[in-house]
């Protein structure tokens, strides 16, 4: 590793910042406490790239960032009419619809099958357990899976 790009990185070679499955913000090991520092990073310096690699992209530097599942979590929801309107633990606000559609996929501990959502820019949200259980609570059931309704569109929780 060239002294320019060890400067990213531990000295296992892992880069020095990480966001943990549950959400939450690390650099060097140590928690980001500073909400707003984390919220910083996550609305105008995380990038995905074309290769499914995250970095944090200052005018000046590209920094490789480690993630355990998807850099957001669904931590609150507002129900207006047929529209659900979804709010990340970095203050996202994202429209359940098509343009933002759930999609089920498995996530990386357990391989269980769980609703995520694009955010913005291919930066994916998983909805965290209490949205899940509350979606859950308002679907109905139809031909074997769980549907819930936004924008018009239906969106599948899982099966029965």
């Amino acid at each position: 590793m060239s002294t320019e790009k060890s400067a990213f990185y531990d000295n296992d070679g892992r880069p020095l910042f990480r966001i943990a499955y549950d959400g939450r913000w690390f650099h060097d090991g140590a928690e980001i406490r500073r909400a707003a520092l984390a919220r910083l990073f996550s609305d105008r310096a995380l990038k995905l790239d074309d290769k499914g690699r995250y970095w944090l992209r200052t005018p000046f530097e590209k920094y490789p960032v480690e993630v355990e599942d998807v850099p957001f979590l669904i931590v609150g929801y507002d129900i207006q009419g047929d529209v659900i309107t979804l709010t990340t633990n970095m203050g996202d606000v994202v429209v359940m619809g098509a343009d933002h559609p759930l999609e089920l996929r498995p996530e990386p501990l357990a391989g269980a099958i769980v609703p995520y959502i694009m955010v913005r820019d291919g930066l994916m949200a998983r909805l965290d357990r209490a949205v899940y259980y509350a979606f859950v609570d308002l679907a109905v059931e139809r031909d074997g899976h769980l549907i819930i309704r936004s924008g018009g569109v239906d969106h599948v929780l899982g099966t029965i």
